[in-house]
């Protein structure tokens, strides 16, 4: 089975470390043009100023409103988009009674507001081409939850509710709209917010008894993403080694 993106448009957001930042190269490989977001100016304008043709770097901090309308008004004015992923995605573990009101609005205006702003801007483009896919990239604390996961878990639920119902609104349209759930991750957040004593018992919970790499997840958005998928949507397919199975 050949993929391939040649002549296609992807958006990602959060492309610049961890999942996003593999998501990109693996479109960019396989012959797409790139948009990709993130939040550091400096380190945005570094990336823009290489020697990469095919991708373009945008900054977007979905907690300063300022940028989030300079982008979404940069992003209204493409000619067209082929495929958005939602990726970008924030945590802060913590007990209810100390989530702090700032750290609420924060995950949430990250994973599921931004989300909807960049739905809200793209899908009057796929409208118009008769076709598009949508690829939100939830977790499994949308389907089960953990301790001092409430934040993340209500945003990701959401997310999922979100995928489902765009899903059946888009559809008409030819527009695709899926979620899609990691486990663990071996990625730069993982470690961030993880120990090492900590991701070593995760290991021992996970039926393979290893975090995914970032590569194990792009492979099933690249599909979802590719002209190979032409019936699924709705749908929120979990890639979690067997951890929610247990």
């Amino acid at each position: 089975m050949n993929i391939s993106f040649y002549d296609k448009k992807i958006l990602i957001t959060g492309g610049t470390r961890g999942i996003g930042a593999n998501l990109c190269e693996a479109f960019l490989s396989e012959g797409a043009f790139v948009y990709a977001t993130g939040t550091d100016k400096e380190h945005i304008r570094d990336l823009n100023e290489s020697k990469k043709t095919q991708i373009k770097y945008l900054y977007l901090d979905f907690s300063s409103l300022a940028s989030v309308n300079e982008c979404l008004e940069d992003l209204s004015k493409l000619d067209r988009i082929d495929v958005l992923i939602n990726n970008a995605g924030v945590n802060k573990i913590n007990y209810i009674e100390n989530v702090e009101y700032e750290d609420w609005d924060w995950i949430n205006n990250v994973n599921l507001k931004g989300p909807f702003l960049l739905t809200k801007t793209i899908v009057p483009k796929m409208k118009v081409q008769k076709s598009g896919k949508i690829i939100n990239i939830a977790s499994i604390f949308g389907v089960v939850s953990k301790v001092k996961r409430s934040v993340y878990s209500t945003t990701k639920w959401g997310l999922i509710g979100f995928t489902k119902a765009m899903a059946l609104e888009l559809a008409p349209y030819n527009i695709l709209v899926n979620a899609l759930s990691p486990g663990f991750v071996d990625t730069e957040l993982t470690r961030k917010i993880l120990s090492s004593d900590e991701i070593e018992v995760l290991r021992q919970h996970i039926p393979q008894k290893r975090l995914a790499s970032c590569d194990e997840i792009t492979k099933t958005v690249l599909f979802l993403a590719s002209d190979h998928n032409t019936y699924i949507t709705g749908q929120n397919i979990i890639i979690d080694g067997g951890f929610t199975s247990l």
